[in-house]
């Protein structure tokens, strides 16, 4: 004789239902990003759209169904993966936090361009934007800016009218010591900014897809960018952004990521692309002026490498003006990018490991920072990691095993919910054929009410 009681038909419904492949995150409608396998015949198919500039087999795919076809393609012996065109949206932290003034002294800018005013301004240094392009015009930009791209639009104006990439592009080079605006981390050095535009403008958002992200990352190390700047981010995994950031890693390219705006713990609820541990991503939280993690900002003792300023900083605006209030790790990530740019400017010889290593392992260790929270312990310091002293140990991420990324077995990745972005984050909403957690669970209840609990044979 069997039984089936109430407990056990729950406990099938509810596995069933997390089994199922459902989609937490907002993604493009009627499209899919595929990675076919080296030699595969329909790789090649007219009519296909691939993305990135070299030849990776990836491909924009236009589907009915986003999760019909992720299920199909991915039972396809000639397919690596199959995933959602992701959507990003520029994160907003409220203007009505406390102000804190724009002094910084912890990371000893102003010693470092003393240095760099004396040994000269060195290598050039290229430094590639993925993000809402920029203020082509802007008197304190136009004069560093090359040529970039426009990949929300396909052509080669990137003009932002968002601003995120505006004032992203000021806090990491906005003209210095002209008697005009605010002075960029790498004002005296020789460099340019390569602004790549993936975001826009949104109904007062500021969004954008991953594969057009994917395209810029490409087109920046195809195009001879030192470091990446990449003040965005979202909790799914994708094997596809993943691709593009080893691209960058394998032609020694540093990619430097924002560690998001969630106050989370990044080790348990993995924020992308921060945490992916490959060695060329240093992921970047938010600091305050008092030697404190930003309440908004992310952390991780594994996952956050270091942390820089990131509340009420002073940047360039898309209108031609200027700011006295950002604050976000957003931010906060192009006075690292900035700063690992200094380092490159005066040695041009090192690899990107050997750049990762100066910043992280001469970091500030305050007494009063949360060391527990960050893997470095403590705070970029330009003028240490010009010096290369002094040096401290970091957590090795060989010591740390990530949370196992969202994925079906199939090989589809599965969005988790919650975590927000490091100036962007993937919007929550539900999506073709998903079915909310909630009301399925209450519908198993009540059908378990009501439904007969035994069985004899």
């Amino acid at each position: 004789m069997k039984r089936v009681t109430s407990k056990s038909i729950i406990g099938f419904l509810v596995i069933s239902f997390f089994g199922m492949t459902v989609y937490a995150a907002d993604y493009k409608p009627g499209e899919v990003i595929v990675k076919f396998k080296a030699g595969s015949a329909i790789a090649g198919s007219v009519g296909l759209s691939s993305i990135g500039e070299s030849d990776q087999g990836l491909t924009r795919i236009a589907v009915d169904n986003v999760q019909d076809a992720i299920s199909s393609l991915s039972e396809r012996d000639d397919v690596e993966y199959v995933e959602p065109n992701y959507k990003v949206e520029a994160e907003v932290v409220p203007d009505d936090w406390p102000y804190y003034e724009n002094e910084w002294e912890d990371i000893d800018l102003k010693e470092s361009w003393d240095i760099i005013n004396e040994k000269g301004p060195g290598h050039k240094v290229i430094i590639a934007v993925v993000d809402s392009g920029v203020a082509l015009d802007h008197p304190d930009l136009e004069n560093v800016l090359v040529s970039g791209y426009d990949f929300a639009n396909n052509d080669g104006i990137p003009e932002d009218n968002a601003g995120h990439g505006t004032k992203v592009c000021g806090i990491i080079g906005a003209i210095g010591n002209n008697g005009e605006g605010v002075a960029g981390v790498i004002w005296n050095i020789n460099y340019e900014i390569m602004p790549l535009k993936f975001m826009e403008e949104d109904g007062g958002k500021c969004t954008g897809y991953i594969s057009d992200a994917i395209d810029a990352i490409y087109y920046a190390v195809n195009h001879g960018a030192d470091v990446i700047n990449a003040s965005w981010g979202f909790s799914s995994f994708s094997y596809a952004l993943e691709d593009a950031i080893k691209h960058a890693r394998d032609n020694g390219v540093l990619f430097v990521s924002s560690a998001g705006n969630s106050g989370q713990d990044n080790d348990t609820n993995p924020h992308y692309p921060s945490n992916y541990t490959l060695d060329n991503v240093i992921a970047v939280a938010a600091m305050s002026r008092y030697d404190c993690l930003a309440s908004f900002s992310n952390y991780g003792y594994y996952s956050v490498d270091i942390a820089a300023p990131g509340v009420g900083l002073s940047t360039t605006t898309k209108d031609g003006g200027y700011t006295s209030w950002v604050s976000g790790t957003s931010f906060a990530t192009p006075f690292v990018t900035g700063i690992a740019a200094l380092v490159i400017s005066q040695f041009p010889e090192l690899g990107y490991l050997e750049v990762s290593d100066r910043l992280l392992k001469t970091s500030v260790m305050d007494e009063d920072y949360p060391e527990e929270l960050i893997a470095s312990g403590g705070c970029v310091n330009a003028l240490n990691a010009l010096m290369g002293s002094p040096l401290h140990d970091i957590p090795s991420v060989g010591e740390w095993i990530p949370p196992q990324a969202n994925n079906t077995d199939s090989g589809a990745p599965v969005a988790s919910e919650g975590g927000g972005g490091g100036g962007c984050v993937i919007e929550a909403a539900s999506q073709e054929g998903s079915i909310p957690a909630l009301i399925f669970l209450m519908i198993v209840i009540v059908l378990v009410q009501i439904l007969p609990l035994r069985y004899r044979d």
